[in-house]
């Protein structure tokens, strides 16, 4: 699942991209329709000065299907909108973008594989990476200048706060660490076998540690 540059996520802004001519639509066409349309979660992203945050939002992207999930995230600027591509079966969570991780937390969710917590996974990832940019341990990349050219390993991450949580007796956040844990390694490499193309390499031997 390494994943190489940016090959896995495609752009776009709003005025690139023409709309379809869709003819009369049977009900099924209707349910796909819905399905497409569908926001899966929303996050914020900040301007580069710090000033100013911008909204994105998760859908699945018209060519999803459930071997090969595909997230379109629309980071919503000043006056435009940016629209990015996420293929899951290519995202690697040891070395995975802001946004790759964003689009993963909502698919997750979506289909039943998240933390199950009442704001959902990304914001569960988000305290706990808060926490750990905190201890500098790991890099806020929530400005959207590199919320796609900074990747991270997001498993070390959580296991590292995790180990940290429950050391400090703080047992409900070490827990959310565990249910992390198992949507990001667990869940995710289903996800993955699911895919054509999918890779192997996720390191799930680390499950025996947790």
């Amino acid at each position: 699942m390494l994943i190489k540059g940016f090959g896995n996520v495609c752009h776009e802004t709003s005025s690139q991209k023409e709309k379809a001519i869709v003819p009369e639509k049977t009900f099924r066409s209707k349910e796909i329709d819905l399905t497409q349309e569908k926001v899966l979660g929303i996050g914020f992203l900040d301007d580069p000065t710090g000033s100013i945050r911008y909204g994105m939002r998760a859908e699945y992207a018209e060519d999803s299907s459930s071997a090969d999930p595909i997230i379109k995230v629309t980071i919503q600027k000043t006056g435009s909108e940016e629209v990015h591509y996420i293929s899951l079966n290519d995202v690697n969570v040891t070395n995975a973008s802001e946004i790759e991780m964003f689009a993963l937390c909502c698919y997750a969710d979506d289909t039943g594989q998240g933390t199950g917590g009442t704001f959902g996974t990304w914001q569960t990832l988000n305290y706990y990476r808060a926490n750990a940019s905190g201890n500098g341990a790991f890099k806020l990349t929530n400005p959207a200048d590199s919320c796609l050219s900074v990747k991270q390993n997001w498993l070390s991450m959580i296991e590292e706060m995790r180990k940290l949580y429950m050391e400090a007796g703080l047992y409900k956040q070490a827990l959310d660490g565990d249910s992390l844990l198992n949507c990001f390694v667990h869940n995710h490499s289903e996800i993955v076998e699911k895919g054509e193309n999918s890779h192997k390499n996720l390191p799930l031997q680390d499950s025996q540690n947790w």
